[in-house]
């Protein structure tokens, strides 16, 4: 039991860092970036904020940088078209009579590109992960789980059982 909620808890960590990894930064301006759609830190400023706790050195922080910051810019034409594409599906929605197999065909694209860009983030994160020692990722996992917690706690939801 506690080995199948160690191997939950890492899978959780993984989807995570997916959502975070560079790739949220590389999503552009979010919650936490002002004028840009919602959306986690980016990956970096988490392992910036919590570099004490983990025992991330500078050396570590600034390959980790390094990695998000050639993200962003590897992923902002991904991102710009998606935005575009977006642009096109509610402006063919908008219109008096869609037709039908223009808005699958534009769903199609949307989903493909927004697959793309999943995969070049989980890319990133696995490859800030692999700079993290093993108790590292342990670490930073606990710190997702109390985050997690907190979260709950605030919005009245009832902890999860142990």
């Amino acid at each position: 039991m506690a080995r199948r909620d160690g191997i939950l808890a890492a899978t959780l960590l993984a989807l995570s860092l997916a959502g975070f990894a560079a790739g949220a930064a590389a999503q552009g301006p979010g919650r936490w970036h002002p004028g840009g759609p919602p959306g986690p830190p980016p990956f970096s400023d988490v392992l910036e904020r919590h570099a004490d706790e983990l025992g991330l050195d500078a050396d570590t922080l600034a390959r980790i940088h390094s990695i998000a910051a050639k993200a962003r810019e590897a992923e902002q034409p991904l991102s710009d078209q998606l935005r575009s594409l977006h642009d096109g599906m509610r402006q063919m929605l908008e219109a008096e009579a869609p037709k039908s197999d223009d808005v699958m065909q534009q769903a199609d694209r949307i989903g493909a590109l927004e697959t793309e860009l999943r995969k070049a983030r989980l890319g990133t994160m696995l490859e800030i992960r692999s700079l993290l020692s093993a108790e590292q990722r342990q670490k930073l996992v606990q710190l997702f789980e109390a985050r997690k917690q907190h979260w709950k706690e605030h919005h009245g939801e009832a902890p999860d059982e142990p």
